[in-house]
């Protein structure tokens, strides 16, 4: 009798723990997880991210789940969702069940880097030397001749004598588009500068004076409207100015609305 019941509650066990183990050995992650860019804590526009997932493709139910932040776990949850307001480079959700926990299932946040990119004033008499840049859609960002008109859409800010950082549309005597784009002047240093100045608190300016190893927060308003969920953010590190030669280290968050800068 002890050895029927024995044998039956081991299988019993042993069903439970292979509804949460995959074929290849593994605990079953969160599914489907996405991300929306919320205000911070604060109420700051893209400051923050609502984080939502499903439940582990083998249909088990988790004890709780971790949302985690550059490799910092958040508190727990039960629920499907969390808010994050810790700027980061990589969001993992992981189920965890008991002691044991899931592979993770991430987002990757991380903005993309321009080490060095060489740009010139429009006072610069060399025609061949670009006085503009913009950023790609993979986030690099490239120098462009505001003098040719077909890198006019390219363009999301130019150098104006001083040298300044300029919104395209502020370029005399013909604006070169649209954009409204605007920097910050930030503190610290490119490497720990995490988010970006709030929009709308007077922080952002479309036609800023640049120095030698200044730290800035950049806003791309491509329509001149104030904060929208499809503007993007980055930080700028003027790496050297030399005559009317500046040389930048830039960074570009592909997410649309988030201010977060980090560099995975």
């Amino acid at each position: 009798m002890k050895k029927w019941f024995s044998i039956a509650l081991l299988a019993i066990v042993v069903t439970g723990f292979v509804g949460i183990v995959n074929c290849d050995g593994f605990i079953n992650p969160p599914t489907n997880v996405n991300i929306t860019v919320v205000d911070d804590q604060d109420g700051n526009p893209g400051g923050g991210i609502h984080v939502t997932w499903s439940a582990p493709a083998d249909g088990s139910t988790p004890d709780e789940y971790v949302v985690s932040v550059d490799g910092v776990d958040q508190v727990a949850v039960t629920t499907l969702e969390d808010f994050v307001y810790t700027p980061g480079a990589k969001i993992v959700v992981k189920a965890i069940y008991g002691s044991d926990e899931s592979a993770a299932d991430a987002e990757e946040l991380g903005a993309i880097e321009t080490p060095s990119l060489n740009v010139w004033t429009v006072n610069d008499v060399d025609p061949n030397h670009p006085s503009g840049f913009g950023f790609q859609t993979s986030g690099t960002a490239m120098a462009y001749a505001v003098s040719v008109p077909a890198n006019a859409p390219e363009i999301d800010f130019y150098l104006a004598s001083g040298p300044n950082l300029a919104a395209p549309k502020d370029h005399l005597p013909t604006a070169i588009n649209e954009k409204g784009s605007a920097s910050s002047s930030e503190s610290g240093t490119y490497e720990t500068l995490d988010i970006t100045a709030a929009t709308g608190v007077g922080a952002y300016l479309t036609n800023r004076s640049l120095a030698a190893n200044g730290l800035y927060g950049i806003w791309l308003d491509d329509t001149d409207d104030g904060y929208t969920a499809d503007d993007h953010f980055g930080k700028a590190l003027v790496s050297g100015i030399s005559g009317e030669q500046v040389t930048f280290k830039l960074a570009y968050q592909l997410e649309p609305g988030l201010r977060w800068v980090l560099v995975d």
